[in-house]
């Protein structure tokens, strides 16, 4: 019973630390129906689960092995999946923003074709955006915070500058940048606006495409990961002393671990190799 929750454990760890994405335009329904404390929002979050995973991933070896040099030995590895997790949660974070970021811009773009001044552009899409996505997300709350600002009356364009410092995503600054020149200059708005969101759907397209093109190197990478461990598991379960050279001498504990940790390199490996940073 207590190898088969290890094991239990284990397959939620790695499920949970596989990158995935979509190759669709729409944002897939289990991240919709997220509520706002379980979304990876925060940097802080990634520091949390760089600290939970190593410990966890130790005690893990340590009650499935029974050997806890194995699990000292293993302990680098958690250091290793704690850093995917967060390369997976960093890149989840910027596509949701980007999504987001397009269905502002087709806001912004309609209130102000409408003959709509840019500070009731920037609550009206607010607005909207929270309509759309009642979960709310990072981006639609600091839209919130910059038209709560302009409506008590800070300048539209400090506010614009306050929005680009709180959401790092480099398509923003663009974006502020040019709504900040073209007000201070003279400019069409509107025709700013249909550049930066052709530019963000571009951008969104390419990145899909990418991840529809690396998506087999990471589910082979995944299943190359699974097959020494889920075969440890299964000898570990049912013929015991096979492995018992493993398990009663120290350096086959040692050499337990180094297997551990290859796997796990290897699997850490293969995804920043797999992942194409834009």
């Amino acid at each position: 019973m207590v190898y088969l929750i290890a094991a239990l454990a284990a397959a939620a760890l790695f499920l949970a630390l596989a990158p995935g994405g979509t190759s669709a335009g729409a944002l897939p329904v289990w991240r919709e129906g997220i509520p706002p404390a379980w979304r990876p929002a925060e940097a802080g979050d990634d520091r949390r689960l760089f600290l939970l995973v190593p410990p966890a991933l130790f005690l893990l070896v340590g009650i499935i092995t029974g050997a806890w040099m194995t699990a000292l030995i293993s302990l680098p590895a958690g250091i290793l999946l704690a850093s995917t997790l967060r390369d997976a949660l960093a890149h989840l974070r910027a596509q949701v923003l980007r999504d987001h970021l397009q269905e502002a811009l087709l806001s912004l773009a309609t209130s102000l074709k409408a003959g709509q001044s840019l500070p009731n552009a920037l609550q009206r899409c607010a607005a909207d955006l929270r309509r759309l996505h009642p979960g709310g997300g990072q981006l639609i709350h600091e839209l919130e915070v910059a038209a709560r600002e302009v409506e008590l009356g800070m300048p539209v364009d400090e506010a614009l500058l306050g929005l680009r410092d709180r959401v790092p995503l480099e398509e923003v600054s663009a974006l502020v940048e040019a709504l900040v020149t073209t007000r201070r200059r003279g400019g069409n708005i509107v025709d700013v606006m249909g550049n930066v969101a052709h530019m963000v759907a571009d951008r969104l397209a390419v990145e899909r495409e990418i991840q529809v093109m690396t998506a087999q190197k990471r589910t082979e990478a995944a299943i190359l990961a699974l097959i020494p461990l889920g075969i440890y598991l299964v000898v570990r379960l049912t013929n015991p002393t096979y492995l018992g050279v493993f398990h009663a001498t120290r350096w086959g504990q040692v050499a337990l671990g180094l297997i551990f940790l290859t796997v796990a390199g290897g699997y850490w490996m293969a995804q920043r190799i797999a992942r194409i940073d834009m």
